[in-house]
C-alpha cells in the first residue's frame, strides 16, 4: 500500500471515530462500458451497531450490502484501483480525493468540505422521506393541525411521498452535488405547490443543502396561495412566479421539473431543461393529444388503431419514447417507469433525464425516431420542432 492510499485510509478511520465522516465515492471504472458505475458509501446505525452501507450502481440496478466498518474499508481499499480509478471521501471538516494512476501511482488531494453537517445514521427502511406533520402539508391542506392526513387527501399524500422518494435517490447520488454550494430548482406548471413544497423542504431540512426552488405557475389566485404559505412557514428559497412554461425566461438551473403538464407543455418543459442544461429533467407527462391526432393508419397497426382507447394508449407511448430518445440524443441518460400506482392517480409515467458528459451518436437516435413516426404515420414530433 503506497503512502497515499495509507493516509486516505487513515483519515477515513479518524473521521468515522469522531462522526465527520459522510460518504465515500468509488467512480470512474477502470474498464470502458463497466457493468460496475458506481459505489456509494455511508455510515448507518443497523441493529444498534455502526456499519458501512454500500450502494453499487450498476447500469440496470443498484445493489445495497452493509459491512462492519473493518470489513467496509477492506472493500474500499479492494475496489479502489482495482475495479475504479478515483476514491472521494467526504468529511464535514475536510474532503480527500485518491486518484489511482499509471504504474501503480496514486495522487492524494485535499479540498474543502462539501458538506458541513454531520450524517443522520439512521437506516431509513421504509424510504419515507417527509413527515405528516410537516407544516406546509397543513398549510396546503393535505394535513390538519394535529398532523393527521386530512379526509380525500389520502392518495396526494401518497402522490407526494413517492415523488420526495424518487428525488432522493436522484439527487443524493447526483455528482453535481459535490460542485453546488447552492441547488437551484424550476418546477415547471406548479399548481398548488404540493410537490414544490415537498421538493424544497427535502432539499433544506432533510439534506441540509441550500436550495432555491422556483414555482411557475399561471394562475395567479394559486402563486398567492403558495407564495403566502412559503412565507408563513418561513421557506426563504422558495417561491412561486407567473408565466406560461412554453415562453417563461428559464435562468440556469440545476434541476427541471414539470409533473401532469398538459400536451405540449412537457414538452416545452424539456426543451426549457435541456437549454439550461438542468442536471436532471423530471416529468410525469400528461395527455398526448399531439401525437394522437397525427397519428394515421397503416397496414401493419389497422387493428389498433381502429379502437379509441388502444390508439390513445399507443400515442402515449409513441409520444413518451420519443421524447426518451431525443434527451437521450442531447446527452441525456434516460430512464421511463411508472412511479406511482393507477390506484392514485392515471397519470403515472414518469421520465427522467440525467445529464451525462459521454459522447452521444446523435444520428442513431435520429434514426430511431424517423422509424417510428414512419411506422405510425406522424410527420413530426412537436419535441423536435422546437429543439
Amino acid at each position: 500500500m503506497t503512502t497515499q492510499q495509507q493516509d486516505f485510509i487513515t483519515n477515513l478511520r479518524a473521521s468515522i471515530a469522531n462522526n465527520t465522516f459522510v460518504r465515500v465515492t468509488l467512480s470512474k471504472p477502470c474498464q470502458k462500458n463497466a457493468d460496475l458505475q458506481k459505489i456509494y458509501v455511508k455510515p448507518a446505525i443497523i441493529r444498534k451497531d455502526l456499519m458501512l452501507t454500500f450502494t453499487l450502481r450498476h447500469q440496470t440496478k443498484d445493489i445495497t450490502k452493509n459491512f462492519s466498518i473493518e470489513d467496509g474499508i477492506r472493500e474500499i481499499e479492494k475496489y479502489h484501483g482495482e475495479t475504479f480509478l478515483i476514491a472521494s471521501q467526504f468529511n464535514t471538516d475536510r474532503d480527500w480525493i485518491l486518484k489511482a494512476g499509471k504504474k501503480g501511482k496514486f495522487a492524494l488531494q485535499s479540498t474543502p468540505p462539501t458538506f458541513t453537517t454531520p450524517p443522520e445514521l439512521k437506516h431509513d427502511k421504509q424510504k419515507n422521506h417527509i413527515a405528516k406533520g410537516a407544516d406546509y402539508l397543513t398549510e396546503l391542506g393535505v394535513t390538519n393541525s394535529k398532523g393527521k392526513v386530512s379526509k380525500d387527501m389520502g392518495d396526494k399524500f401518497k402522490q407526494i411521498n413517492k415523488f420526495v422518494e424518487i428525488i432522493a435517490g436522484l439527487v443524493e447520488k447526483a455528482d453535481f452535488l459535490q460542485k453546488k454550494s447552492t441547488i437551484k430548482v424550476t418546477d415547471m406548471g406548479a399548481g398548488k405547490g404540493y410537490l414544490t413544497f415537498a421538493v424544497y423542504d427535502y432539499l433544506v431540512n432533510k439534506m441540509n443543502l441550500k436550495a432555491e426552488v422556483i414555482g411557475v405557475e399561471i394562475r395567479p389566485d394559486l402563486i398567492k396561495l403558495c407564495n403566502t404559505a412559503a412565507q408563513k412557514i418561513e421557506f426563504k428559497g422558495l417561491r412561486f412566479e407567473e408565466g406560461y412554461i412554453g415562453n417563461y425566461d428559464l435562468p440556469k438551473t440545476d434541476v427541471l421539473i414539470a409533473l401532469h403538464a398538459c400536451d405540449t407543455a412537457t414538452d416545452d418543459a424539456i426543451q426549457k431543461g435541456i437549454e439550461a442544461e438542468a442536471e436532471l429533467i423530471i416529468c410525469a407527462p400528461c395527455c398526448h393529444k399531439q401525437v394522437r391526432k397525427a397519428m394515421t393508419k397503416s397496414e401493419t397497426l389497422d387493428s389498433i388503431l381502429n379502437y379509441g382507447i388502444l390508439k390513445e394508449r399507443q400515442a402515449e407511448i409513441v409520444t413518451d419514447t420519443i421524447r426518451a430518445l431525443l434527451l437521450e440524443a442531447n446527452g441525456y441518460k434516460t430512464k421511463v417507469f411508472e412511479f406511482i400506482s393507477t390506484e392514485h392517480t392515471g397519470k403515472n409515467v414518469m421520465v427522467i433525464g440525467t445529464k451525462h458528459k459521454r459522447p452521444v451518436d446523435k444520428e442513431k437516435y435520429e434514426t430511431e425516431i424517423k422509424k417510428l413516426k414512419q411506422e405510425f404515420g406522424i410527420n413530426q414530433h412537436y419535441l423536435e420542432t422546437i429543439l
